[in-house]
């Protein structure tokens, strides 16, 4: 598949002409069916599917020995931050030693804030986006020794120091216990494609231009629907970064939605409990190629799923129209009030 290279205020605000959808916070709960409620005596009920590694992390993280694990390393207060980013600049998220990163940037930020090193702020995310990727909703989390005094004048403060295509739009004070990868219950990805003839000069860089051969929307919302479910999609996930990483390739896809916007921009909204390595972008590439191939349809794409080999699906979509844009966590991790403070709120919004 070849498509050559919106900007992101835009994106934002853009009417739909499908049905509106949910939004919310990156921070926002899970869905009333698998939500996580407070219980007295401070433990969580299961908000990840039975047999889920996930629920092993979520009970050792908040366990005695998880907790101490912590305070022996002066990890007293954890934080998590809602950031948004432009990824054209940065070779991904996860930090390099040599090259820009945007966990490198978030970093020297927290340590000139709080006076600590990368090593103990124990930066994480939610996940590792890809060079060129973008992200509106990325969620990480940090430590530090003692709470942070005011966490208004924080985020500002980290702003003032953060390049300006990287903003923290979201501090928040969660469970100490906090992971801002263990403990995602699902995320949301957005894929822009451009079906003009002309691509936009302004906003090439954050959608895919197909407007030579745009696709037909029918055959392109068909060869989506196939690859909602619960599935092994091991067609569709490059070899891991770490060689000795083996993951289980079963995956659950909640929805994969085609949204029509205006001026011939389409939304790819793909939402689902977890990702493998370049999962969403061989995903769009392979129904991309089911919906402009001469020949093709949703068929091909359930041939792939079902000889779950890398090699004869399509390459993936290019990085620079995806966006993370949603990630959500049990309700009792992220509405956690520290013990004396009277209840309000203790994130801070823009």
């Amino acid at each position: 598949m070849s498509c050559a290279p919106l900007g992101l205020s835009w994106f934002a605000t853009s009417p739909r002409t499908a049905p509106s959808r949910r939004r919310g916070s990156a921070f926002r709960i899970p869905r009333a069916s698998t939500s996580a409620p407070d219980t007295a005596d401070g433990e969580l009920d299961s908000v990840y599917p039975e047999g889920d590694w996930r629920n092993a992390a979520l009970e050792a993280s908040l366990s005695d020995e998880g907790r101490m694990h912590r305070e022996a390393r002066g990890r007293n207060v954890t934080y998590m931050l809602k950031v948004t980013y432009d990824g054209e600049a940065y070779l991904g998220f996860q930090y390099q030693p040599r090259d820009a990163t945007v966990q490198g940037e978030i970093e020297k930020a927290l340590s000139k804030l709080t006076g600590e090193d990368r090593d103990f702020l124990g930066v994480g995310a939610s996940g590792r986006t890809d060079t060129g990727v973008h992200a509106r909703g990325q969620v990480v989390h940090f430590y530090a020794r003692r709470p942070l005094p005011d966490l208004t004048r924080a985020r500002k403060s980290l702003n003032g120091m953060l390049p300006k295509d990287i903003r923290v739009v979201e501090l928040r004070r969660p469970h100490p216990a906090f992971h801002a990868r263990f403990h995602a219950v699902r995320k949301t990805y957005h894929y822009y494609l451009d079906t003009r003839l002309e691509h936009d000069v302004f906003t090439r860089k954050h959608a895919m231009h197909c407007g030579w051969k745009p696709p037909d929307m029918e055959r392109l919302r068909a060869a989506a629907a196939v690859l909602v479910g619960t599935h092994d999609f091991s067609a569709f996930s490059n070899q891991s970064r770490d060689a000795s990483v083996v993951r289980d390739p079963t995956r659950t896809i909640y929805r994969f939605d085609v949204v029509e916007l205006e001026d011939g921009l389409v939304r790819l909204e793909v939402e689902g409990n977890g990702f493998l390595y370049r999962m969403v972008r061989n995903m769009v590439g392979a129904v991309m190629l089911a919906a402009t191939k001469k020949g093709a349809g949703a068929g091909d794409v359930e041939a792939m799923l079902a000889g779950k080999d890398r090699r004869v699906a399509p390459m993936g979509a290019p990085p620079h129209g995806l966006f993370l844009h949603e990630v959500v966590y049990p309700a009792a991790l992220v509405e956690w009030t520290p013990p004396g403070e009277d209840g309000e709120a203790s994130a801070e919004n823009e």
